[in-house]
């Protein structure tokens, strides 16, 4: 069999490379305008590296690996990532593309390396499992047909609504929010909540220049991010990702500040960016929680999500 070949990815790959990673998994496709923002605005310290896999001058696959400050994150935990053109699945190929990926993510110094596969995915998870990739999490995946409970979620939108504001709660957008430093108060609450995420890997602080760049990212408008306000602080938010060109609709976060938790509100600003969509004829809304989020599953289970298949959070520690 011919050897695949890698040469360096540049800004100018980056629709090469959605194209690459939609024929790997066409059931959730990557959108180039959106993959060409992220490369162009990186994580202040972060360390990306990504190539293009070519074999006979055609390119048949997408490989990356980034991790976190050094400073922040001593073992470098890194996340890997190997898209093959579905046309070309083969678990040898996809064997050889793994272990070459895993052995320069280590050679950079990364002692923990963490790579996903769809648990529909059965040539991944073999190819994984030959390079010594154990299965760690479950990131379990969901949809929810908006034709089918379309009428329910805005009817209960409405109903959510009309009890947080009894309660003292605004509820409103991002967009539609008047305050000062409004940004820096959204950037605390998104600080202050992700600690929470069940995670293996450490989550590491995201400076305000880079949440600035997410929250500037073309798939999420500020008019379609929902908050709740109370005494002039948000205190939950959510909010639905639009691509641009290609791809589905995703919740992008959901989140509620500990003292206000156990009060509905989550599940409140979440039912406004839903009641949205539904208005705006986006037919299904995706969404993506660890298995163990019991909060946000039960809010998913509630709202009418069916599952998907998940995907699977696999590790493979490095002896140093």
């Amino acid at each position: 069999m011919t050897e695949p070949t890698f040469r360096p990815a540049s800004l100018d790959d980056a629709e090469l490379a959605a194209d690459l990673m939609t024929a790997a998994y066409p059931a959730f496709a990557v959108d180039p305008v959106l993959t060409r923002y992220r490369w162009a605005h990186p994580r202040k310290d972060w360390t990306y590296v990504g190539f293009i896999a070519e074999m006979s001058g055609k390119a048949i696959a997408f490989v990356h690996w980034m991790h976190g400050p050094p400073e922040q994150d001593p073992q470098r935990h890194c996340e890997v990532v190997v898209a093959l053109d579905r046309s070309r699945l083969e678990v040898d190929l996809l064997t050889d593309l793994w272990r070459w990926a895993t052995e320069q993510a280590t050679a950079g110094g990364s002692q923990m390396l963490e790579a996903y596969a769809a648990e529909d995915e059965p040539e991944m998870l073999e190819a994984l499992g030959r390079v010594g990739y154990a299965r760690d999490r479950l990131e379990k995946v969901w949809e929810l047909d908006l034709g089918l409970h379309g009428a329910s979620l805005v009817g209960d939108a409405e109903q959510e609504r009309a009890q947080a504001e009894g309660a003292g709660y605004e509820l409103t957008t991002v967009a539609r929010w008047e305050a000062p430093m409004k940004f820096e108060a959204l950037h605390s609450l998104d600080s202050l909540t992700r600690k929470d995420i069940p995670t293996t890997f450490p989550i590491l602080p995201e400076t305000f220049e880079n949440f600035m760049d997410r929250l500037r990212s073309p798939d999420r408008p500020h008019d379609k991010w929902w908050i709740a306000v109370r005494d002039g602080n948000p205190v939950a938010m959510s909010y639905l990702r639009f691509p641009p060109v290609r791809g589905q609709v995703w919740t992008g976060y959901t989140c509620c500040h500990p003292e206000h938790r156990g009060r509905g509100i989550a599940r409140a600003v979440k039912l406004q960016s839903l009641a949205q969509a539904v208005a705006l004829g986006v037919p299904y809304v995706y969404t993506d929680n660890d298995s163990e989020n019991a909060p946000m599953l039960h809010i998913n289970e509630r709202l009418g999500y069916g599952p998907r298949p998940g995907l699977i959070a696999l590790l493979k520690r490095v002896q140093k």
